[in-house]
Parts: structure tokens; sequence; C-alpha cells
């Protein structure tokens, strides 16, 4: 048998309890129980774990007993929700700044595996122009310069300086050097960086990610249930390939207990079903039953609305996101690449999980066709 299957998790099952027991850790450690009242074998650190697919990798984490550190910036409450998915002590919630290598380098030096899953879907910025660290006054707090390329390699760096065994970051599919849109260009350009100092590391690539607290078709749902309309960019023609956020988790957690058959590889992870754009706002008017008038909004248009949004603190739509949208974001055909097929997992598809978080936007959620409850 060769050492990475000897290294895999080897599970019982125990009559009196059901629970499991783990054997052979991946990391050949800390023998006991898989589940929130045991322990996995490893410790973690979580970075962006507060975030949407943080939050659903640290489930996965917390079910298997495994010891996480989540480091946090901004408000202690923001991160509460994660208490619940781990055990009384499995969960370290760390006060830090992605700025500050000396907290970076605390926040995972008893790690065996760290996670980057930070990022920003548009520039933060402030309402007035501050200085920032180079002296120039700027409204904006974390360019994606910064967020995509400059932190990864920092945490990456520093990981391999620490004695991490394993370092994964999540990047996107979009992640291209010659896309247009800034995102998906320094998405591109962090994997790079993140290569350059960690060369082991296990890059994914999720596609557009759906779940019951997206920004993908829950923002549809919002704009269909506010405005009863959606402006669609190029007729809605681009493609998109969505995947399940716990499909995502579930990949993660397998990719850790087999990560020596993966190292310095890049996953994509997409759903089983390709769809434009324009049919993602029909499935979603669909799921709603709320009626929506789709208008085609020319392109020149278009950017001239995100370039007064931009300016916004919180902006619905930006210039970059608009370029991000005129680009498929389909699994590309390349064998160097791994899917979710290399690790053993069918996707669920957008049909099947959607209407089970959508149906809030149903007028009268799901009780209207309870019968007799409105009686």
């Amino acid at each position: 048998m060769s050492l990475v299957n000897k290294l895999k998790l080897t599970k019982v099952s125990l009559p009196n309890n059901k629970r499991s027991i783990s054997t052979v850790s991946p990391f050949i450690h800390n023998y006991g129980p898989t589940d929130m009242r045991g322990n996995s074998g490893f410790t973690a650190t979580l970075f962006g774990g507060y975030g949407f697919i943080g939050s659903y990798i640290a489930q996965e984490l917390g079910d298997t007993g495994t010891r996480v550190y989540a480091p946090f910036r901004g408000c202690e409450l923001e991160p509460r929700h994660l208490k619940p998915m781990f055990d009384h002590g499995g969960l370290g919630l760390i006060p830090y700044s992605a700025r500050d290598e000396e907290l970076l380098k605390k926040s995972m030096q008893y790690s065996d595996v760290v996670i980057n899953c930070i990022g920003k879907h548009y520039e933060t910025k402030h309402i007035v122009p501050t200085r920032r660290s180079d002296g120039k006054l700027s409204r904006i707090n974390f360019s994606f310069e910064e967020v995509n390329i400059t932190i990864p390699r920092n945490i990456a760096r520093i990981a391999k300086q620490s004695g991490v065994q394993v370092f994964i970051h999540l990047s996107a599919l979009s992640a291209d050097v010659d896309s247009n849109s800034e995102w998906s260009r320094t998405k591109a350009l962090g994997e790079i960086a993140v290569r350059e100092e960690f060369p082991d590391a296990i890059i994914i690539r999720p596609a557009n990610v759906f779940g019951p607290e997206d920004r993908f078709l829950t923002n549809i749902a919002e704009i269909i249930s506010k405005y009863h309309f959606f402006p669609l960019i190029n007729g809605g023609n681009n493609l998109v390939q969505p995947v399940y956020c716990t499909d995502v988790s579930r990949a993660v957690l397998d990719i850790i207990y087999n990560y020596q058959e993966y190292q310095g590889r890049t996953f994509q992870l997409a759903g089983p079903d390709e769809y434009s754009y324009k049919e993602v706002v029909e499935f979603v008017s669909d799921v709603t039953t709320l009626k929506a008038s789709i208008m085609d909004i020319p392109i020149p248009i278009a950017k001239l609305f995100s370039r007064f949004e931009n300016e916004l603190i919180k902006p619905v739509i930006t210039p970059d996101q608009i370029n991000q949208i005129l680009e498929d974001n389909i699994l590309l055909v390349n064998p160097d690449y791994l899917t979710f097929k290399d690790l053993g997992i069918k996707p669920l598809s957008m049909d099947l999980k959607a209407f089970d978080y959508l149906v809030r936007f149903r007028p009268g959620g799901h009780f209207r066709y309870v019968e007799g409850y409105h009686k």
C-alpha cells in the first residue's frame, strides 16, 4: 500500500453510539474520534472563515472535530455564527490585521493546514480620502491588488516559514492574466504569487458559488422582488456554471485528507450544468414566482451607470463587475487542472438545491402551499 493510502482516514463504526474513530490521521498524530466531540488529527488556520464560502468550510472542519483558528478583523460579533459549528475549545477567534505580518505569523504558528479564503468582490472605500501607508491620499481601503496578490503572497510566505504542511488558496474560475476584469486578472496573478512563496500550494478555482447567503441567485431574487425587472448586459448570453457552496467545502476537506496526492495542483470546481445569464434570471423568476420584465441594457449605458455606482461605499454594480459578466465563467478544458471527478464528488445542480432558499422570496413563502394555514 502506498504511503498516501496509509495516511488516508480510516473509519470504523462503534456499535454503541455509531460514532467513528480515526485510526490514523493524515498528519500522523492526535488519534481519536472524528466528529465534533473528537479530534480529526490536525489543526487549521482559516483566513476569511466568516465569509460565505469560508463559513461552509468551517462547518466541515467543525463536523470532523478539527481545531480551527479563525483570524478576523472588525467587530468581534461578525464571526460569532462560527461558534456552534465547533465543540468547546475547538474554535479560536483571533483579532488580526492582514497587513500585520507578526499577527499573521501568530495566527498560524500551531497549524498543520492554512486555508486562505480572503476576498472582496469590489474595492472597499472610505467616504473621504485617507493617507495610505505609502503616504498618498486615497479613498480605497483594500484594493484588488492588495487583497488578491499582496495578502495571499504574505500569508503563503509566512506559512512556509512557519512549517505549515498544507496551504490551500481559494482563487476563482475566472482567474486569467489576460482578462478585461481587474478582479479576475489579479486573482490569476495572486495564484502565481502564492506558488512563488509556497510551491506545493493547492489552488482551488470555484465557479459562481450559489447557496443561502450567496451574492448570485439571492441578489437576482432581491432585485426582482423590489423592482419587478432585471437588467441584462449583452442580452444575458454569457455562460456560467454555478457550483453549490457545500460541494466546494466538501472538496476542501477531501483535499486536506489526501493532500500528498494534490500538492502543487490546481482544482477547477464547477457545477454539472452551464447556463446563460438570461437562463439564470428566468430560473430565479420561475422559482420565486415573481414575474420580472427582463431588460437588455446596452453595454455603454451599463458602464456609465456603474461608474456612478462605483463611487458609493457599497456599490450595486461596478465597471469591473460588468467586465466579469461579459466573459464566460465555465470549466476550461485543460488536463493539468483537476475537478470534482478526481475527488469522487458528484456536484449538485442549481435546479436541485436553489429552491430550498429562494422559496423565501415567494409571496407568502412556503406557507401558502400548506392547506388550511391561512384559514
